[in-house]
Formats: C-alpha cells, structure tokens, sequence
C-alpha cells in the first residue's frame, strides 16, 4: 500500500518477516533453549485463537481483549518464576550469577518463556498495526536482551527483579477490561490504585536498587564479553523507559485526585 506517496509495508509482511527474525534469533540458542522460546511463542498465539471461541464482551476492541489476557497470563507466570528466581540467590558462587558456567537455573527458563511471550506480542501487534513506539521500542530492547543473556548465560541473578517488575500487568489489564466494560466503579477505582503501587514498587523503586546491585558486583561482571556492556546499556534504557511511564502514571494520579476519581 502507499501512504502519502510512500510505500508502506503491509501487516502480513512485517509480521512474516518479524516471525523469521524470531525464528533465526531462537536458532542460535541451545536447542532446547530455543525450541522452549518458539514453543512459547507458538502456544501464546494458540491460546489467543481459542480465545476467539469463548463469550467475549460486546466491545469493539475484541482483539485487545483477547491479547490482554494472554498477557495476562504471561504476568502471573513471570511474577510467580521471579520468586524460584530470588529463591536461588543464595545458591550462586561468586560470579555465577552473573556469568554462568552454562547450568541450569530457573531464570534460563522463565526468561525463555518472558522472551517467547514478547515475541508473540510483536508479531501481534504487527498484524493488528497496533503500533505504539514505547512499547514497541521496550519489547525489541528486551528481545535482543534476553535473547544475548540466554545464549552467553549471562546475568542470571538481574532477571529476579527484571521479571518481578510484570507485577503491575494484571492491574493496568484489569483497570481496562472494566473501563472498556463501562464499569468505572470501585473496582477500577481500586485496580487503578494497585496498578499505580505496582508499577511504582517494581518499576521504578524495584528496578533502581536492582540497577544498583548490578553496579556494585561490577568486577563479578566485568571480564564478560564487550556485548555484555551493550546489555547493561539497554537494561539502563529501559528503566529511562520505565520512569517516563511512571512520571505519567503519577501525573494520572495526580489528576484522579484533584478530580475526586482515578482515570
């Protein structure tokens, strides 16, 4: 198609092509490592399809319904792994959690799941042209993270408070399931307050202490490949990421409060 005299790539293509990308990116890890990321990938995407065959709301985003729970579903899973993920702290010797001997270790496979999710959420929005730059710009960043950290065994001990940040997911989904319901009441009003504390517990607050972490056991780190330092730059980017979000849903809150009701 052609927009404004430009050639504008159609949503099949993108999405076939991100779909490839995805495909050669879960080559290059161990072979069950990256058949565990496109089995996610895939079993998303089938969940989403019978999603279709269930009673859903008569609302007219239906598509963001239906992804909204898969998200879901991709939250409290991550949210529930972050904890085996804490649990094994104590376990690590010196620099194994953040350089590996290539064992096996809970975050190898929740951050296998966490990047088959992000993968099938691209190729969502691809097909759906629901294109918004932060959040694509923060799936693609964590996509080449995850997938560099998981073929090097890199930083196994940050993906504990990586993961556990996907606590606010099931609030903001929650808060829009009733607002596209119309059911602006005591339930959104107290969604909105629990999405609001989460994201600004693990996102902002959470998020910081464990960049502060990673900065102290610096010489645990430092002999890793240079590629590590181009990881450490983008998880850096994306807490810049995160606190614009959280400038904007402490402004939401703001406002919710001068007004006598949450946004």
């Amino acid at each position: 198609t052609y927009m404004c005299g430009v050639h504008m790539t159609s949503p099949v293509t993108l999405t076939l092509a991100a779909a490839a990308s995805f495909v050669a990116l879960s080559y290059l890890q161990e072979a069950s490592c990256g058949l565990l990321i496109l089995g996610t990938t895939l079993s998303y995407g089938l969940v989403y399809g019978a999603l279709k065959a269930t009673r859903e709301p008569p609302i007219a985003r239906q598509s963001e319904w239906r992804e909204r729970q898969v998200s879901t579903v991709n939250a409290v899973l991550l949210v529930c792994g972050s904890l085996l993920c804490f649990a094994e702290w104590p376990t690590y010797d010196a620099s194994e959690g953040w350089i590996s001997q290539g064992l096996a270790y809970w975050p190898v496979t929740f951050a296998a799941l966490f990047v088959g999710y992000l993968q099938w959420d691209v190729l969502w929005m691809l097909y759906h042209s629901s294109l918004h730059f932060d959040e694509l710009a923060h799936h693609l960043l964590f996509i080449a993270v995850t997938h560099y950290v998981l073929w090097g065994r890199y930083f196994a001990r940050p993906f504990a408070w990586l993961s556990v940040t996907e606590l606010s997911t099931p609030f903001l989904n929650c808060r829009w399931f009733l607002a596209a319901t119309g059911s602006k009441g005591r339930a959104y009003d107290t969604c909105s307050l629990l999405f609001a504390s989460a994201f600004l517990a693990t996102r902002a607050l959470g998020y910081g202490m464990g960049l502060v972490d990673l900065w102290l056991a610096r010489d645990l780190w430092r002999p890793a490949h240079w590629g590590l330092y181009v990881v450490i730059a983008l998880v850096h980017a994306g807490y810049a990421l995160n606190l614009v979000w959280a400038s904007k849903v402490v402004g939401a809150a703001r406002r919710a409060m001068k007004s006598g009701h949450r946004e």
